[in-house]
């Protein structure tokens, strides 16, 4: 089958199928029965080896059956084409009902099938930021007291404790510190300080060897762009 080529639709054969029907129902009422043959009034007999011979006016009578019978013409009986034709007409009918019923049923109404949930994180609200904003002095004095390998981590868990008091709720197996990553890339700052915090607290949380000055100074920094990036969008007031 080419592309030109199109299937006709079964709704496309309702209109022809209905006018058929019609027409036979019409033609079967109006007509009647088709005789077969008239009837001459004449009937033949045949007789056996016994009967006796003809005789002259036997012959005479056979001579003018033969000339009554000579002009009479057979007519076939029609009868049983005016049956099939109606009966093919009640099954046109009948598939007609059936493809209208079907192509209806097809294009029945339906509801609308409802939109599949999506889970999709949302971006941290006002109250992240007011958290936040609110520590900033505690991170700050955090990070400056003490250690600096204590204070690295008291400075991150100030942030981490910002995240959690705000509502903001942790995925399936994501820890707090993995919860406080995710917040504050969400909150579109650089994502350097972030970095710059989260790998300084893995280093003086899980490590062996001393932190000096130099990664206090480091931590501090980061942590003061992040809250200048915060001020430049207008996350904090």
């Amino acid at each position: 089958m080419t592309g030109r080529e199109r299937r006709v639709a079964p709704a496309a054969l309702l209109p022809t199928l209905a006018v058929l029907g019609v027409l036979v129902l019409v033609w079967a009422t109006t007509t009647g029965p088709v005789g077969v043959m008239s009837d001459s009034g004449r009937r033949l007999r045949f007789g056996t080896d016994d009967a006796p011979p003809a005789t002259p006016s036997d012959a005479a009578s056979t001579g003018n059956l033969r000339q009554t019978t000579e002009h009479v013409q057979q007519r076939l009986d029609l009868a049983w084409l005016g049956t099939l034709i109606v009966t093919l007409g009640y099954v046109a009918i009948a598939v007609a009902v059936f493809l209208a019923a079907r192509y209806a049923w097809r294009r029945r109404w339906r509801p609308p099938e409802k939109p599949p949930e999506l889970d999709f994180d949302v971006l941290p609200d006002a109250a992240v930021r007011e958290h936040l904003a609110d520590g900033l002095d505690f991170q700050l004095d955090a990070i400056g007291s003490g250690e600096p390998r204590n204070a690295i981590v008291a400075c991150w868990l100030r942030l981490e404790e910002a995240v959690t008091d705000a509502g903001v709720r942790p995925h399936p197996a994501e820890t707090s510190t993995e919860l406080a990553t995710r917040v504050l890339h969400a909150l579109d700052v650089d994502p350097r300080a972030v970095g710059t915090l989260v790998r300084l607290f893995h280093e003086a949380r899980f490590s062996e060897h001393p932190l000096g000055e130099d990664a206090r100074e480091e931590a501090r920094s980061a942590l003061l762009s992040l809250h200048e990036d915060l001020r430049a969008r207008g996350a904090l007031r």
